[in-house]
């Protein structure tokens, strides 16, 4: 049976009006949320497999949302998706892959916080702790199994899974960790002190001690903030990992990085105007867009715009396909 759960804006509803068209077409059993048909809460349900419609952050909404159940999960993106492999063009094959059992499972690892009063907070991708206050600096202490590593005044500190090493962690010059290894890391923000990341195995306990800031909070993925009253903070591994469906190592979240970050050979920029090359980075990193999203990213003259794609298509340098959700529009991509 399926648990279908979607975003509360307008283009996660239509898409998971769609999914449960096809799954009533193929006479498969569902649930759903009450974002969709006013059903039940994913923490009531006893299902096989989740189909969360929406972005990043809602696919780690919803991993919270489970807590201790650990239930395999396609993420089907209405807007763009770094963790979601489907999409309004491919979730019926996929289902149908599902129902031949044609995929694998993934592990990822969870990290959870414990403060205040011991009160628990999983997060997948990071957990964070900063001043409330900003452009203000954070004095605190780190503490890796009861060893102490240092003393610092930063910005912030980041505690991050290898998923979430491609997020936060990453754009403040962290580590990009492949593979899933059995590591988490540990990144100040803006450290006046350390420049340094430190990598320690994912069965440490991580202690942020001594914090005096200016009414500090944790936030977990990005999202959830809760404002630390106690004196400190202990991280440590999940012992409940987040399960994704997964079909094809092509599109995994590892290929994905890699495309992300992949470098444009000079032979294939050579000639093109710098509106074009800036299109290409975008939808290098961004992945798939329609031609609004592109105008909004770069914020480059619609015209501009519409002559970069001509040019890129011409040069066999990116594709284009039908958006599912509006026929009218077209998806750019790599």
């Amino acid at each position: 049976m399926y648990y279908l759960t979607c975003k509360s804006n307008y283009e996660s509803i239509e898409l998971a009006k769609k999914v449960i068209s096809y799954l009533k077409k193929k006479n498969l059993e569902f649930e759903a949320d009450e974002n969709i048909v006013g059903g039940k809460k994913i923490s009531e349900s006893n299902t096989d497999c989740i189909l969360a419609v929406g972005d990043d952050n809602f696919i780690l909404e919803t991993f919270r949302s489970l807590g201790k159940k650990q239930i395999p999960l396609l993420g089907i993106a209405s807007m763009q998706s770094f963790l979601a492999q489907s999409d309004a063009a491919s979730f019926q094959q996929h289902i149908d892959l599902i129902e031949r059992k044609k995929y694998n499972i993934q592990k990822k690892s969870r990290i959870v916080a414990k403060f205040n009063e011991s009160q628990k907070y999983p997060a997948l991708n990071d957990i964070g702790i900063f001043p409330a206050k900003s452009a203000s600096l954070m004095r605190y202490s780190l503490n890796v199994n009861g060893n102490h590593i240092w003393k610092d005044s930063a910005d912030g500190i980041i505690i991050s899974t290898p998923t979430g090493s491609t997020g936060y962690t990453f754009s403040a010059h962290g580590p990009i960790i492949l593979d899933e290894p059995e590591i988490l890391s540990v990144t100040p923000i803006a450290s006046l002190e350390k420049k340094t990341t430190v990598i320690v195995s994912d069965k440490s306990s991580i202690i942020i001690a001594d914090v005096q800031a200016s009414s500090p909070v944790v936030i977990m993925d990005g999202d959830v903030r809760v404002p630390l009253k106690s004196k400190a903070i202990e991280i440590e591994k999940s012992k409940y990992d987040a399960l994704f469906i997964q079909f094809s190592k092509e599109y995994s979240i590892e290929k994905k990085l890699k495309k992300r970050t992949s470098a444009v050979l000079p032979s294939n920029i050579k000639g093109i105007p710098p509106s074009a090359k800036l299109i290409y980075k975008i939808l290098t990193y961004e992945g798939n867009l329609t031609q609004k999203e592109i105008i909004s990213a770069t914020n480059l003259p619609e015209r501009t715009v519409r002559y970069a794609l001509e040019l890129l298509l011409q040069k066999n340098m990116i594709s284009q396909h039908p958006y599912l959700n509006d026929a009218r529009q077209t998806v750019y991509g790599i």
